[in-house]
């Protein structure tokens, strides 16, 4: 994979794969937030916090619409969303790193199959039914670090899998 597109594309996809269903969860409780904010005397176009617009209008439409800020009632709830977004997008980040540093050096599926966690091979048709033939994270083997910076978040991996099949 070293050196063409396909490392970030394989990344990009495995982090679409284990992030949508999160990603979801908290846009459903934000667009939540809106019929709740209505229901408090806020716009039924959406509301403003923290400079941001929440809404469910697209298009030109979001443009021309008239956005109250959030019932105070309403923001200890937003910020707990908040919160979680930052750090799903941190977890995000951090996990993109290791997908990174694990797939650099794997030139087949069978690499990927063998660098990457178990739970993570459903995720990849082509990965699926290959059995494991070296340990996990062997393209980290050389180094040290890297390898244990991977296995820290090898948990963060796991929740993140289990977690798409909760939403």
């Amino acid at each position: 994979m070293a050196g063409d597109t396909r490392l970030f594309e394989t990344v990009t996809a495995l982090l679409t794969l284990l992030f949508e269903r999160e990603e979801a969860q908290l846009s459903k409780r934000e667009l939540k937030l809106i019929g709740r904010n209505v229901g408090l005397g806020g716009s039924a176009d959406g509301f403003r916090h923290m400079g941001e617009i929440y809404s469910e209008l697209t298009g030109p439409g979001r443009k021309r619409g008239k956005y109250t800020v959030l019932h105070r009632e309403l923001v200890p709830e937003m910020d707990d969303i908040l919160a979680e977004r930052k750090i799903v997008n941190y977890e995000r980040d951090r996990i993109r790193q290791a997908f990174t540093l694990a797939l650099r050096d794997c030139r087949s599926w069978q690499d990927m199959r063998d660098a990457l966690p178990n739970c993570v091979k459903d995720l990849i048709p082509e990965c699926r039914h290959l059995p494991r033939t070296r340990e996990e994270a062997f393209t980290l083997a050389d180094n040290p670090r890297s390898y244990t910076q991977y296995m820290q978040l090898r948990e963060k991996i796991e929740f993140y899998v289990a977690a798409r099949l909760l939403y």
